[in-house]
């Protein structure tokens, strides 16, 4: 087949296959209207042809796009996790804003407010929305009947945070909880004596996605360290009261045992309250500390020795391929896969410089 000469068009492409332009134009845009044989044959045919989308061009004569965002914001006067995430979806919006593209923001603070925002979305459609990136608090029912509605008015959704399978249809940038963990638990067992005490937080009790990261990494020190005690520290809260329940509990197990020869923070939310227990009621004991989720806070935690490592989840990296991965959908008319998974970094003090803003 040949080439045509300079940029191939769609009118290229009919008349090298002998039909209108109408129909090409259908299959490049994955409309209805010709035959799944026809537009297999249009695409191949264009991919052979060189021909590349001028997305930014075709934006020009088409309505804006709105993409509604309903996430959480963190609470705290640092940015811990949420923040980053909506860091890393504006990052993407600023970069791809020829496309006629534009964020709808909804911050929510619990599944109660979620419900309501998603609700409103799902209430308009796809005649305001063409896709909603979010997340799952608790994979409450009355949540999934949402996504079950906005996907059947052809809205996207993605989920961040999440693997959920039904509804089917919805797209998911899964939390790695039991890989996060065991990357944890290995970090753990390669710093500790092989006798001891571990402090572990537990994270939010109705969180699968915590529950999950929690049994990984007590299941790995077991495994590998059986002679370890876990010892679990209750107290998660998003409000970020570093000197609340969990401080108060770590400080007592602090007091208690004279053995502990680490601390995890199963949470970024967890990370304040166990390094300003330990500095407290430590005694100076050599105790090393793994956080969760590099930020503001924690990088500083690394270069002050006041935390030994951080197993970061990489959230703004998370935010940035959300919105990417719209702008494939809805615009690009690109099959993307059910789920994308986001890598897991260790961060210490010599290469925590590497990730910082």
């Amino acid at each position: 087949m040949k080439k045509a000469s300079g940029k191939v068009t769609i009118k290229d492409i009919s008349k090298e296959l002998g039909i209108s332009a109408v129909s090409v134009h259908r299959a490049l845009r994955g409309k209805e209207g010709i035959s799944s044989e026809l537009r297999s044959k249009i695409l191949e045919t264009a991919n052979e042809m060189g021909y590349v989308e001028n997305y930014a061009a075709a934006s020009i004569k088409r309505k804006t796009s709105k993409v509604a965002v309903v996430l959480p914001k963190d609470k705290w006067e640092k940015k811990i996790y949420f923040d980053y995430l909506w860091l890393g979806i504006n990052k993407g919006a600023q970069e791809l804003k020829g496309l006629n593209i534009e964020i709808s923001p909804f911050v929510c603070d619990n599944e109660e407010e979620q419900l309501v925002q998603l609700k409103e979305i799902a209430d308009k459609g796809s005649n305001e929305y063409g896709g909603v990136i979010t997340i799952s608090f608790t994979r409450a029912s009355e949540v999934l009947m949402q996504f079950q509605r906005m996907l059947a008015k052809d809205m996207r959704v993605l989920v961040i945070d999440d693997h959920i399978e039904i509804p089917e249809g919805l797209i998911s940038i899964p939390p790695r909880e039991i890989q996060v963990g065991k990357v944890a638990a290995e970090l753990a067992t390669l710093i500790t004596p092989d006798k001891g005490r571990i402090l572990v937080s537990c994270g939010r009790k109705d969180s699968k996605i915590h529950e999950g990261r929690l049994e990984s990494f007590c299941n790995y020190i077991k495994e590998n360290k059986p002679e370890l005690i876990i010892e679990l520290v209750t107290g998660y809260t998003r409000n970020m009261d570093h000197r609340g329940e969990l401080y108060k509990n770590a400080c007592e197990a602090l007091g208690k045992y004279s053995d502990i020869c680490l601390i995890y923070a199963l949470t970024s939310h967890d990370n304040r309250a166990f390094v300003e227990a330990l500095e407290k009621y430590g005694n100076n004991k050599k105790v090393a500390i793994i956080g969760t989720d590099l930020n503001e806070e924690t990088l500083e935690f690394l270069k002050k020795k006041r935390m030994s490592a951080v197993i970061d989840q990489n959230p703004y990296d998370k935010g940035y391929m959300a919105f990417k991965i719209m702008v494939d959908c809805l615009i690009k008319n690109m099959s993307v896969p059910d789920v994308i998974p986001c890598r897991i970094d260790i961060a210490l003090e010599n290469n925590a410089d590497l990730y910082a803003d």
